[in-house]
């Protein structure tokens, strides 16, 4: 009896204790850091299992407020960010082009890992002997981090703070389709034309090419260096995301668009949102907005895009619009202590380098958000209700104001153009326009979930279930084990046009050999061998072409010719005869034939205009000699 009380006393224990947990965000973007916190704040304090978890990140917090959740802050890799030619100013990101942006990012995605892996409190984690349970990573340029997954022996859950991309797609061997799915990189909806889906395959080949054989490159270098001393053989690095069991995605279909998602890629837009009776504002900003007599407007063009860098022409234009505006007051995102002496604060603005945002859109006193369009800053609004003035500046906040214009709940101005006018009409028209904030209602009774089964909680449960089940892999697609030349089918279009080459040619080659044969046997019959053609040639010159029976043309008049000159041969030489010699002749016949002339060799004279040639010269002599 004491026996079986100390085995279901361990069994007890060890459910009570939970799993180990790992997370790694290496992204030096603070959204993608607090998306996942918050869903590792989740975890720990869900009823399925008491967890604990170690946070590695740039953004960590060293002495962190929630317990079971130890972090550790990696530095210096926001700077190396900058040096590889990344900026989080808005003039810079928005120079950048295409193709110049997406090197950059691989760049300094692979750099980023390395000094993160080399980092002294990561090493000393990996030679500690602390096992883990299992690993949660954001997959953004961060490949060769799957390796912590084979190293510890555990199953990995991805997460993607921005949406699906074409990168996670093909790592969990997802379909995609570039007539259906536009490219994070452009600034095109899922209804693309002609034009554009042209542009976007491109782009899609483009992606695919370089993730395979520059971006895989550099990260299996980064994989190799810092795993090979750690375990004595590593596997190919391609098969690491074979040991992927969960994405999480930061979507949904009802602000993004419908698609098809593989079972284990799970979509839990909003998951980051707190509910409303968990967020508080600090006295002196809530006396700040309820003094405001119109209400109060949010400025903020997202956590790390930083509004003191904006040009001084755009500030200019924002602080006149706002100063105009004193029936409203406004909360201005300031990353900076000191504001430019060259510039104004009006009085009904107030500054901060950090503000609480959810808190602020859920208050009643806000009126409506200026905002960049990003992904979180997207969803806290909805849940607060608050129409959105949209101000893009990548190409994905681009087709995110696009959605919400369609949505009926949004204006934009152009980041390039922006005009006191353009600004002042899009508040005053988000402002008096009650349409605006009615669809917003709307949209936010379709994305935000008022029940149990909230993105929260769906992410839970999943990741309870790779936890369960050892990583889940009946929910995995085999898809992901084929290379790049398989997943596109190129092997199988090789084959299919080898063998419409081979069906056409084979025919082709048939009849050229035969008619081939055919014209070598009718030529063998119609010309007799080269001796025969030797003998006949001068007659074949003078009379037409042997066996034909037909004189060729100018044949005739040749031959009247002929005979005219044997005539007065003849009787030129049948007199001189009878003067000289009678007898000779009646001795000697006259030969009409005329001698076969010389085969022609080349470079030299026809044998027909030879032999005129010599008959003309011998008639002169003959009457010279006369």
């Amino acid at each position: 009896m004491h026996l079986l009380r100390l085995l279901l006393a361990s069994l007890l224990g060890g459910f009570a204790l939970g799993a180990n947990i790992l997370a790694v965000f290496p992204s030096v973007w603070k959204s993608h850091y607090l998306f996942g916190r918050s869903l590792l704040q989740e975890l720990v304090e869900s009823r399925s299992g008491n967890h604990s978890v170690t946070l590695i990140s740039p953004h960590a917090v060293e002495d962190a407020e929630i317990p079971r959740i130890r972090e550790l802050r990696i530095e210096g890799l926001r700077e190396n960010w900058l040096d590889m030619g990344m900026s989080f100013q808005a003039e810079e990101m928005r120079s950048q082009s295409v193709m110049e942006r997406f090197t950059r990012l691989i760049y300094a995605g692979t750099t980023n890992v390395d000094i993160l892996l080399s980092d002294g409190q990561v090493r000393k984690l990996l030679t500690s002997g602390e096992k883990f349970d299992l690993l949660i990573v954001d997959l953004f340029l961060s490949d060769a981090l799957l390796g912590l997954a084979f190293y510890y022996g555990i199953p990995t859950v991805a997460i993607s703070p921005t949406g699906a991309n074409s990168w996670l797609n093909n790592m969990f061997g997802n379909p995609q389709s570039s007539s259906l799915d536009p490219s994070n990189f452009l600034p095109f909806t899922e209804r693309m034309n002609t034009k554009q889906r042209i542009v976007n395959s491109l782009m899609s080949t483009f992606e695919r090419l370089t993730y395979n054989f520059f971006h895989l490159i550099s990260q299996q270098s980064v994989y190799t260096n810092h795993f090979e001393l750690l375990v004595k053989e590593l596997p190919l690095y391609r098969d690491l995301t074979k040991n992927l069991s969960l994405a999480l995605i930061n979507s949904h279909p009802g602000l993004h668009y419908p698609r098809a998602y593989l079972p284990n890629m799970v979509e839990v837009g909003g998951l980051h949102l707190t509910p409303k009776n968990e967020l508080q504002l600090p006295n002196h900003l809530v006396s700040f907005m309820e003094t405001a007599t119109s209400g109060v407007i949010y400025f903020s063009l997202g956590a790390d895009v930083q509004t003191a860098q904006l040009p001084p022409e755009k500030l200019s234009i924002l602080l006149d619009v706002f100063g105009h505006l004193t029936e409203f007051h406004f909360l201005l995102k300031w990353e900076t202590e000191e504001f430019p002496a060259e510039l104004t604060l009006p009085e009904n603005v107030m500054i901060a380098d950090w503000w609480p945002q959810q808190a602020i859109l859920r208050h009643q006193q806000v009126k409506m958000f200026i905002s960049s369009c990003g992904q979180l800053s997207v969803w806290e609004s909805v849940a607060g209700q608050k129409p959105i003035l949209a101000i893009p500046i990548l190409a994905e906040q681009e087709v995110m104001a696009q959605r919400l214009m369609q949505h009926g709940v949004s204006l934009t101005v152009n980041y390039d153009v922006i005009a006191y006018d353009a600004l002042l009409h899009g508040i005053r028209q988000l402002t008096l326009n009650t349409s605006y904030v009615e669809k917003m209602v709307q949209l936010n009774e379709r994305l935000i979930s008022k029940d149990s089964a909230g993105p929260a909680n769906k992410a839970v449960r999943k990741i309870q279930l790779i936890l369960d089940s050892g990583g889940a892999d009946f929910l995995k697609s085999h898809a992901n084990t084929l290379n790049f030349w398989r997943a596109e089918g190129v092997d199988v279009l090789l084959i299919i046009a080898l063998g419409f080459c081979g069906i056409l040619a084979i025919p082709f080659l048939a009849i050229c050999c035969i008619l081939r044969k055919s014209y070598y046997s009718q030529a063998a019959q119609e010309h007799p061998p080269y001796r025969t053609n030797l003998k006949v040639v001068g007659r074949v010159h003078s009379y037409g072409e042997q066996g034909s029976g037909k004189p060729p043309k100018g044949a005739e008049s040749l031959r009247r010719t002929r005979s005219a000159q044997s005539l007065s041969n003849r009787s030129s030489t049948s007199s001189m005869s009878s003067t000289t010699s009678p007898s000779s002749a009646s001795t000697t016949p006259l030969d009409l034939t005329p001698p076969p002339p010389p085969i022609p060799l080349l470079g030299q004279v026809p044998p027909l205009q030879l032999y005129v040639n010599q008959q003309r010269l011998y008639s002169s002599e003959r009457k010279t000699s006369r």
